[in-house]
């Protein structure tokens, strides 16, 4: 029992997470490494770590910092989940998502850190302002101020607006015009100046005010540093408000990369739609396994089959990295049946084991019935265990 429970730890560990191709050799290294940091209400459904989940190009960590935690608190969390030495910090990540994010407790050299990796290792920052916590009790007060393109930001307030984009920026965002983001209505606006040298890719229609923001800060290596704003759930970044937010997401990344931007959006869309789904399938077969498990079934062959679609899977990732989406798809496509087969013997070994259940409840459920009924028929109809009890009358000299 103890072997079965340590494969299926192994297999939810190996299988559940799209980005589980680390173990395939050269992979790694054109990967996208981030971190997705901040208010613990918030960050969960930031649209970055949307995409880190469901886009195997990209593998993440998230850091949930609650805001009211005192600051000896949070330095606590920073020992779980935080890089503990510049080092860690410039080799393990390319992008560090802040998302009000309130890390006002950083000592020092975390801070400076920070600095040096924005300056001098090509650490691409992604500022997400809530409201201007962020800027007040962090970046205003720190040497970080310096880093991000804007000198000033306003809290945030409710606002309907649409976004107008400059066309004459690199092709970060001008190639999803054509799908109409520019017609996607956000909910949330928040006035900030934009600092002399940055990159105003986009201003807030009707206000005329920046809405995304970004530069190089100076430095022998910087990386990208943006600033955009979102709101808790709504809002531009919405997924279900604007279909192509993730694609923008990615532009955005891969831009900060130097890398070559999606040459074809829709086919990209489609090969992260089926990874998606397979991962969904994959999970769904775990879950299967593990209730069959449960009830001693042999799971081990269905786990064998299942670490060689995820060997299958993997061997597509350098397709998908250098863009040839139609070869993805096509190779994704052909292993439908081979999920089929899976899914199908794990639930015949899930009904397998639902069988065993279904009998003995059956039998202890009727075994309890003709047991109650036999003595109830005993009892009540029969009566052998009752004696028959004898008339009695007084006799006369009893009277007397």
């Amino acid at each position: 029992m103890e072997t079965r429970i340590l494969l299926i730890i192994s297999l939810v560990m190996l299988l559940t997470s799209p980005v589980a191709c680390s173990g395939v050799e050269g992979l790694d290294s054109h990967r996208i490494s981030g971190m997705v940091m901040g208010h613990a209400g918030f960050v969960l459904h930031d649209p970055f770590r949307t995409l880190f989940i469901r886009d195997p190009l990209f593998t993440y960590k998230l850091y949930p910092l609650p805001p009211d935690l005192s600051d000896s608190d949070k330095r606590k969390l920073d020992r779980v989940y935080y890089p503990r030495t510049r080092q860690m910090l410039v080799d393990n990540y390319d992008v560090i998502v802040f998302h009000d994010a309130r890390f006002q407790h950083f000592i020092p050299k975390q801070i400076h850190d920070l600095d040096y990796a924005f300056r001098e290792a090509q650490l691409t920052g992604i500022w997400v302002f809530m409201g201007s916590f962020l800027w007040d009790w962090v970046l205003d007060i720190s040497i970080l101020r310096e880093v991000v393109p804007i000198n000033h930001h306003e809290n945030a307030r409710y606002f309907g607006f649409q976004v107008r984009f400059d066309r004459d920026r690199d092709p970060v965002f001008t190639p999803f015009l054509e799908y109409g983001i520019e017609k996607v209505l956000g909910n949330a606006v928040a006035e900030m100046t934009a600092r002399q040298g940055s990159t105003v890719w986009g201003e807030i229609v009707p206000l005329n005010q920046p809405w995304m923001v970004s530069w190089k800060p100076g430095g022998a290596d910087p990386g990208m540093q943006w600033v955009l704003i979102q709101w808790y759930l709504e809002g531009w970044w919405n997924e279900e408000n604007n279909p192509y937010a993730l694609d923008v997401a990615t532009n955005m990344l891969l831009y900060s990369a130097g890398r070559e931007m999606i040459i074809d959006i829709q086919a990209r869309r489609e090969a992260r739609h089926m990874f998606t789904s397979l991962q969904t399938q994959k999970s769904i077969v775990i879950s299967m396994m593990e209730w069959a498990d449960a009830f001693g079934a042999n799971i081990q062959p269905l786990a064998l089959s299942l670490r060689g679609l995820e060997d299958q899977i993997q061997s597509t990732y350098a397709d998908y990295f250098e863009q040839d989406y139609a070869k993805t798809i096509s190779f994704l496509s052909s292993m439908s049946g081979t999920v089929i087969e899976i899914s199908n013997e794990a639930i015949r070994l899930k009904d397998q084991a639902l069988l065993w259940v279904y009998v003995i409840e059956w039998l202890s459920v009727t075994g309890i019935g003709l047991l109650s009924g036999l003595v109830a028929w005993t009892l009540m109809i029969r009566r052998r265990l009752y004696r028959q009890v004898g008339a009695t009358r007084l006799r006369p000299h009893d009277l007397e």
